[in-house]
């Protein structure tokens, strides 16, 4: 069989036996494949019979709850005895308990802050009113903000000590969709919230804040490192500093098999608190994704994520586009439109194979199309008018500009 015609901007590859499929990792991309795949499977199948609410809570879900409030309970009750110690312990205790505290405010939870480039209601009155509209329909609360950055994508996030939820929306996905997309994407973001687990969420990511920066006072970074060693080099010349020098290293040595050995064992259960999480994530971006076919349409949805599916692709026109010096918004669109059929495909059967980049746990692509083609929930609960569409171009016409400068910028 022949290779199609060749796109010098993508790779060669054969659709019939799938050579080259991955140029980038080759073979690399098939280890662990079949078992990985299956678990896919095996969620997606749940997902259209049971539903996308029926295991929200699964196991997986509550085992890295069980784990995130261990790992959480330990930073309090290390905050507690530092201020205990701090109240009435002697000096060397009150040292101990003093660095006690630090270390736990350091793993204190980050709360987030609001986004430079937000738009109030007075702002953008019709984007405002259209995202309302959608909430109503996934039954999420109305968000409090909405921002606008320039990466290819978007999301819903909470932030500051009064938990307000921001609706962030990558320009340069937003600037590739068509409106009735766009639905779709406000659909997929607010419907993630549908789920009702924000505050659990927040508590296992702050466990693995607190475990990663745990890592990271066990074993220095190797800046830090470098700083100290620098610091032990400019002392080697003074009166005593060579054997000072040589005890200082002699006791790095022996306590690097035990700094190993912790940070391994912390790092361990970083990684199974995340695997835990994100098993249970794909029953919730499958239930954002029916929200998506919800308020819009599966058509809609569909073309949505296939839109996601080249995101490495946009990234690199986004790039030549900022490179062009004229009107970035339309260079991106004509060149993503120009992709090949034979390169969407590759993308998608790259898709099923190692899964995207949008989160560990993520179901693929490739099945979540297939999710919003066959799921049978109400369609187009939502509509957006032409003047309503125009009126949202208006409003976000004087951020278009400043974001193309950014991008500009970063081009060089």
């Amino acid at each position: 069989m022949a290779l199609p015609d060749p796109d010098s901007r993508f790779s060669a590859w054969c659709p019939a036996c799938d050579w080259n499929l991955d140029p980038q990792c080759g073979d690399a991309t098939w280890k662990g494949a079949p078992r990985v795949l299956a678990r896919h499977e095996r969620l997606f199948e749940r997902a259209l019979t049971a539903g996308t609410g029926s295991a929200l809570w699964n196991a997986a879900y509550v085992s890295a709850l069980v784990l995130a409030t261990a790992v959480n309970v330990g930073t309090v009750a290390l905050a507690g005895t530092g201020v205990w110690l701090l109240a009435t312990g002697t000096w060397p205790q009150r040292i101990l308990g003093g660095v006690e505290v630090v270390i736990a405010l350091v793993l204190r939870p980050r709360l987030g802050r609001m986004p430079e480039r937000t738009l109030d209601p007075a702002a953008a009155p019709t984007l405002h009113a259209v995202t309302e509209r959608v909430a109503a329909e996934v039954g999420v609360r109305a968000v409090d903000a909405i921002a606008v950055d320039a990466r290819y994508g978007s999301g819903c996030m909470v932030v500051g000590p009064r938990r307000r939820r921001v609706l962030v929306l990558g320009l340069p996905l937003w600037e590739t969709l068509t409106p009735d997309q766009r639905l779709a994407l406000l659909g997929h973001d607010l419907g993630r919230a549908s789920a009702g687990r924000g505050m659990s969420d927040t508590w296992i990511q702050t466990a693995l804040d607190a475990l990663t920066t745990w890592a990271d006072v066990i074993r220095p970074s190797p800046e830090l490192e470098r700083e100290r060693q620098a610091v032990l080099d400019g002392k080697a010349f003074r009166t005593g500093a060579v054997g000072q020098n040589a005890y200082v290293n002699l006791g790095q040595e022996l306590a690097r098999p035990l700094q190993d050995l912790a940070v391994r064992g912390v790092l361990g259960l970083q990684r199974l608190l995340s695997r835990l999480n994100g098993h249970s994530g794909g029953q919730v971006q499958y239930r954002a994704d029916e929200m998506a076919v919800r308020v819009s349409s599966a058509d809609s949805a569909d073309g949505l994520l296939r839109a996601l599916l080249l995101h490495e692709t946009a990234r690199f026109a986004l790039e030549r586009a900022a490179w062009g010096g004229d009107d970035v918004w339309e260079r991106l669109r004509a060149s993503l439109a120009s992709v090949p059929d034979t390169e969407r495909e590759r993308r998608l059967r790259l898709s099923r194979l190692r899964g995207d980049a949008f989160g560990k746990g993520s179901p693929p692509t490739y099945f979540r199309i297939q999710f919003v083609n066959k799921t049978s929930c109400p369609r187009g609960a939502v509509t957006l008018s032409n003047e309503e569409s125009q009126a949202i171009d208006a409003e976000l016409l004087s951020l278009r500009a400043v974001i193309a400068d950014e991008l500009r910028d970063r081009a060089g």
